[in-house]
């Protein structure tokens, strides 16, 4: 069987507003159809370049971290973020309610 020249789809774990884990995804291209956002800024937010895009926040899954169906609704993600030994910035909840909350009156436009 020869080289793909795709690259292998990378997990992605999405949290809340509310910086709690709500979802985990197969892809990038899976988060997007989920909540609706820009895969191109999805992807920013799991490698770091912005904090985060439509309300939530994004991460790779990290191949040595074991996520379990438990840790749905439960795994902050500054744990998650320091589990992977990553160092983040984070909006307060009241600044993502009112990033959601700006992209939902966009869409309604």
């Amino acid at each position: 069987m020869g080289k793909s020249i795709y690259k292998k789809a990378k997990h992605v774990l999405v949290f809340n507003g509310a910086q709690v884990l709500i979802a985990i995804v197969r892809s990038l291209r899976s988060a997007s159809e989920l909540t609706g956002g820009n895969t191109q800024a999805i992807s920013f937010v799991c490698t770091g370049k912005y904090i985060s895009t439509g309300g939530f926040y994004f991460r790779h899954l990290h191949p040595d971290i074991l996520i379990e169906i438990s840790d749905l609704n439960t795994l902050k993600i500054q744990e998650y973020d320091k589990m992977c030994g990553e160092e983040r910035k984070y909006h307060t909840i009241r600044e993502m309610a009112k990033l959601r909350n700006e992209q939902i009156k966009r869409i309604r436009r």
